[in-house]
């Protein structure tokens, strides 16, 4: 009997020992220390180049350590480091480059270190602001057209209601030697007109002349893009070529609650349908069903793709109140490859969501 509790004694020391063994070496595993993890670069110019700080360490512990990997948060950030390993007492240095270009105001980024030591992630940050460098004509004024150059040759007027006409106005800068008039005329649609001409730009001077846009006049919804050209008095380049953009959605008055109980309403059962992996060249059919949910005759005002591929088939414009409709949509993956994502957007008088956007989603193969 005593043997078997002397064997069971020496048996719960040796164990305790191994635990012993093992916790010590884990808490003298290889530790790296840096000298600091963090550096504000304060106010840096955002032409003044890469902003650099070098971040020292220094293997503190009697075991090698390896760095395995050392990764910034984005490309704007780049670490640079000499050794994967230091032996014990071995001193290392990442220095991080930081990119302002492009990049004005606040930053905050992180390099993350891996190692075999402890801790085995460690976080270096960085920070400061980059103070944005002064505009050129060229930055201001990107588009050049003869002897005028201008922000861009597109007008967008972005989202507008068919409620109004818009009025823009545009800068147009004359980077040229000599005095630039730009003429009283223009061409372009009727729904687009150009005012405060003539206008004389002296040399490197700005001036400004007015696009007024009229949407109801348009008589277009969605997505538009229309040309303008407008005249000066060069003797080359006079013609300057213009698009007018604008995405245009119906207007709708405001309407008390119980109107909007009385509108028509618009419903769909599903809007997106993926029709998984297909062979290039097959053609697709998938039904979108809806209800006109409302109390007033629901108007299909007209239905838009994003590309020739895909056609929308309507069998009538015009739905009851509680009357079901369809939309039949075709896709076509002739000439199309990989991931497909395609829109059908719908315009209805529905005043709660006069714009609708079904979506049809392929993977398309190769043959």
């Amino acid at each position: 009997m005593k043997n078997i509790h002397l064997f069971k004694s020496t048996l719960a020391i040796v164990f305790l020992f191994f635990i012993h063994i093992a916790v010590f070496a884990q808490n003298n595993k290889g530790k790296i220390t840096f000298v600091d993890e963090a550096h504000d670069f304060g106010t840096i110019e955002e032409a003044s180049g890469m902003a650099k700080y070098t971040f020292k360490f220094v293997n503190s512990s009697p075991d090698s350590i390896r760095l395995t990997s050392v990764r910034a948060s984005c490309g704007c950030t780049t670490p640079y480091w000499e050794k994967d390993v230091l032996m014990p007492g071995d001193s290392g240095k990442i220095e991080v480059a930081y990119n302002p270009l492009n990049r004005p105001g606040k930053f905050n980024k992180t390099v993350t270190i891996r190692t075999t030591g402890q801790p085995s992630t460690k976080i270096l940050r960085i920070s400061g602001y980059v103070k944005p460098k002064p505009k050129s004509i060229e930055d201001e004024y990107a588009t050049e057209i003869g002897g005028i150059r201008m922000r861009s040759k597109f007008i967008n007027f972005g989202n507008i209601t068919t409620e109004k006409p818009i009025t823009k106005k545009i800068e147009l800068y004359n980077q040229s030697e000599d005095t630039i008039n730009i003429l009283d005329r223009f061409v372009s649609a009727d729904f687009i007109s150009v005012s405060k001409t003539p206008v004389m730009i002296p040399p490197k001077e700005a001036k400004e002349i007015e696009v007024t846009y009229m949407p109801k006049m348009r008589n277009e919804l969605g997505f538009v893009n229309d040309p303008l050209t407008i005249f000066t008095d060069e003797l080359e380049n006079s013609n300057k070529a213009l698009n007018v953009v604008a995405t245009i959605n119906e207007y709708f008055p405001p309407m008390t609650e119980e109107q909007l109980s009385q509108a028509p309403h618009i419903e769909f059962e599903t809007m997106e349908y993926d029709f998984g992996h297909i062979d290039e060249g097959d053609q697709m059919t998938h039904v979108f069903q809806f209800t006109n949910t409302g109390k007033d005759s629901l108007n299909i005002r007209k239905t838009k793709t994003t590309c020739g591929c895909t056609i929308s088939e309507l069998s009538k414009m015009d739905y009851a109140a509680g009357e079901l409709g369809e939309i039949k949509v075709l896709f076509n993956s002739t000439g199309r490859r990989g991931t497909q994502i395609k829109r059908i957007t719908l315009f209805t008088n529905d005043p709660t969501a006069p714009t609708q956007d079904l979506i049809i989603k392929a993977y398309v193969r190769d043959k």
